[in-house]
């Protein structure tokens, strides 16, 4: 018996399971949608650093599963994401740059490591054979979701246009994840036995002779961690040339972090528009990319042992650029902006202040739910609401126009529960700059 707990201490404190304490755990979550019906999430837990997503793959009796139709989310995806697919049927594998998202892409959080399943960093990396009705437990690491987001999506890969591959995507998972609140601790109850009982007298003595300590021997100094670095070029969208950028970097997590680090920024070259920052291994940073008359760009990037390279392509502030306007919420059937919107109107607050020459049109839409004349009302309510944010921040209202297309130009089908959001929307139009 004590060789057999031995062992088991042994196989536990190996696989890290007790290397964090679960603060949440979540059992058979309920999804809204999968992309893989052979693939179920049986358990989701979040620890102080990780979320750990638990899944259960049964290879189908066909050699090839049939493709469901492919699902989009309602926000722009990294370009690695679209570069993987999976082929089913006798092999399988998880692709590292898969991501958990948030309040529909407001926050991203990146995957970390897989256990019992082949991680695919490029094409062709090797995978896990399969027999048929063979059932594989596999569990995902991801960066931990920050408290009180209680609803994810979880995209693997992108499988449109790849016949015969699926990837392991879900959306609307739900799990318990309540948000922080701050608490005062209680106050210390007084030691009631020591201040009963009066310490014992101690005798007098005369006080000892000062003693001569021995110079202490320097200390050996450690071995420097190994160097590396984030880097990779800043440059114009549309003409592929160098600019020059401001490149803010935040340590948000590592062995150098205590969650409360400053941002600091390094500026690309004026040559060929390469910029270089010094980095932690095994740490995770937020990176933006900003620069006079284009549009900011921002990532988390997570530094490994090697050096970890992302370019910025920045997007010209000029006439006749269009950009969908991200995270403005609106509650249901009415134009009334709740405040989660107010962070993202208050940056296109600051980027009209820096750029007093530009002007901008605001365009809403629908979906096409509903009655047609009562959703170009709503689209137009809604634009003209956040105009009038702008103008209550100080931005001239002559310097917005407003127009409400409805459901009159939708970007999809709008058939499916992920399809919808995507076409309720307010783009921004840059009629002057």
């Amino acid at each position: 018996m004590r060789l057999l707990l031995a062992l088991l201490l042994t196989v536990v404190i190996g696989s890290g399971a007790w290397a964090q304490t679960v603060q949440y755990t979540t059992e058979r979550p309920r999804v809204d949608e999968a992309n893989d019906p052979d693939v179920l999430i049986q358990r989701v837990e979040l620890t102080s650093q990780y979320t750990i997503i638990y899944m259960r793959y049964r290879s189908s009796q066909k050699s090839v599963f049939p493709r469901n139709t492919p699902r989009r989310l309602p926000f722009p995806l990294p370009k690695d994401l679209e570069e993987y697919g999976r082929t089913d049927g006798n092999t399988i594998t998880f692709v590292a740059s898969a991501r958990l998202y948030v309040n529909q892409g407001e926050k991203a959080f990146k995957f970390i490591r897989a256990e019992n399943i082949p991680v695919e960093r490029q094409p062709n990396d090797r995978r896990r054979d399969v027999e048929a009705g063979e059932r594989v437990d596999f569990v995902a690491y991801f960066e931990r979701i920050t408290p009180g987001y209680e609803v994810f999506d979880l995209f693997e890969c992108s499988d449109r246009n790849r016949p015969g591959q699926t990837c392991f995507n879900f959306w609307g998972v739900h799990i318990t994840n309540p948000a922080k609140q701050n608490r005062t601790p209680p106050a210390r109850e007084p030691d009631v036995q020591a201040r009963r009982t009066p310490p014992p007298a101690t005798p007098t003595k005369p006080a000892p002779a000062p003693k001569v300590e021995p110079t202490p021997e320097p200390e050996p100094t450690p071995a420097p961690a190994p160097s590396v670095s984030m880097k990779g070029t800043v440059r114009d969208a549309k003409t592929k040339k160098p600019i020059v950028a401001t490149v803010t970097y935040q340590l948000l997590s590592g062995a150098e972090s205590d969650g409360n680090n400053s941002a600091d920024s390094v500026l690309s070259g004026r040559l060929a528009g390469n910029y270089q920052i010094a980095a932690e291994p095994l740490s995770v940073y937020a990176v933006t990319a900003k620069a006079k008359g284009y549009f900011s760009q921002s990532d988390t990037l997570t530094v490994t042992k090697a050096d970890k390279l992302r370019d910025f392509d920045l997007v010209p502030i000029e006439a006749g650029t269009k950009v969908t306007l991200k995270n403005i919420y609106f509650n249901v059937s009415k134009f009334d902006l709740k405040s989660e919107s107010f962070p993202e109107l208050d940056r296109l607050v600051q980027l009209m202040r820096e750029n007093p020459g530009m002007s901008i049109r605001l365009e809403g839409h629908t979906d096409t739910v509903g009655d047609f004349d009562a959703n170009v009302e709503l689209s137009r309510n809604r634009v003209n609401e956040v105009k009038a944010y702008l103008v209550r921040k100080g931005i001239a209202a002559a310097r917005i126009e407003t127009i409400g297309y409805g459901p009159s130009r939708p970007i999809n089908t709008n058939r499916g529960l992920k399809e919808r959001p995507e076409n309720r929307r307010v783009e921004m139009v840059i009629t002057k700059s």
